[in-house]
């Protein structure tokens, strides 16, 4: 049976499918393996559904029968664990300042914004991000290097290398039991307790609701999609906060809603490179025989590099192209990158 190689995640992990093009070549006997993923899409998108029609109404008329079935359904999570990273197979040390502004749930993106901001993090805040980094696909040699940057400022480099580190390789599995540690789901991360000094946690559980809407501000969540999250908020409907969070920094659905921080990076990387093939497909630069306006070209594709959405050769096609607008009497050349 040929399928795309994303629904058969299980199996590809353990290379037990033939992959060609984007396309995993499943056997009869492994089918099982793609059923089950198709049931929990379905199943997912189900309870999403069935959360958002879920209105205070309904509750109280069906409060002795449907009631308690689905208010426990959020006390369980049992979607991927996220121990190895699977579309995206790693981030570097270079991407990682731009994929947190793009591709992090709040609650990461507050752990990691506090890590850059007061050097250190308490050992329940390490865990929580250092898991996530780790699911996303940050290396051992890597995550050594990010913590060991950031805690330095502040304990010095001795003092890690002699308190910290191990706890890094330890969730990498490279010490004591050598456990393959997995990155927390939302359903662990709300019901965590932060105490004072502690930055872990569900931001739209343990925020007050004016530091709230500042970092969903911050995020770039509008006026009227923010008063969306702050109505599931205070009805304590947290990962669906985050999911209409997610659509409204991505102006994209999710159908599938938010169940896990990984999951939210993923959807998130998957939705920034479509967006980045789309731009590679169908952005045209156009060089007309005049100094200013090649100058102007030129400038877009530097704006575009900061955005990172332009690889160095593509920015260097387009320098070099004012060698071919240069033959020209007149008009333009078109590049398609």
């Amino acid at each position: 049976m040929k399928v795309p190689f994303e629904e058969v995640p299980e199996l590809v992990a353990s290379r037990r499918v033939y992959i060609q093009k984007g396309h995993a070549y499943v056997a009869m006997n492994q089918v099982v393996s793609l059923v089950v993923t198709q049931f929990r899409s379905h199943l997912s998108k189900a309870l999403v559904l069935t959360n958002r029609k879920w209105t205070s109404i309904i509750r109280e008329q069906e409060k002795d029968r449907l009631t308690p079935i689905v208010e426990a359904l959020s006390t369980s999570y049992l979607g991927p664990d996220y121990s190895q990273p699977k579309e995206y197979a790693e981030i570097s040390l270079n991407d990682i300042n731009q994929v947190a502004k793009t591709s992090f749930p709040l609650c990461m993106r507050h752990l990691f914004e506090k890590l850059r901001e007061d050097h250190h993090l308490k050992h329940a805040g390490r865990m929580q991000l250092g898991l996530f980094l780790k699911g996303v696909g940050l290396k051992l040699d890597d995550a050594l290097a990010f913590w060991k940057a950031e805690f330095s400022r502040k304990v010095g480099a001795e003092r890690f290398d002699k308190e910290y580190a191990y706890g890094i390789r330890h969730n990498y599995g490279k010490e004591g039991k050598r456990t393959d540690y997995t990155p927390y789901s939302c359903q662990k991360v709300i019901s965590s307790t932060p105490g004072v000094g502690d930055h872990h946690g569900c931001p739209y559980r343990h925020f007050s609701e004016e530091n709230l809407r500042a970092a969903l501000g911050k995020m770039g969540v509008s006026n009227r999609a923010l008063e969306d999250v702050i109505d599931k908020v205070r009805n304590r409907h947290y990962q669906l906060a985050c999911t209409l969070t997610f659509e409204a920094v991505h102006a994209s659905s999710c159908d599938a809603g938010i169940n896990h921080p990984n999951q939210y990076f993923s959807e998130s990387q998957k939705i920034m490179e479509s967006k980045v093939n789309l731009l590679y497909k169908t952005l045209l630069i156009t060089y007309v025989v005049a100094g200013p306006l090649v100058a102007r070209a030129s400038g877009a594709c530097d704006h575009l590099r900061e955005f990172g959405a332009v690889k160095e050769a593509a920015v260097s096609q387009c320098r070099n192209s004012r060698k071919l607008t240069d033959r020209m009497p007149f008009g333009c050349v078109v590049l398609e990158l």
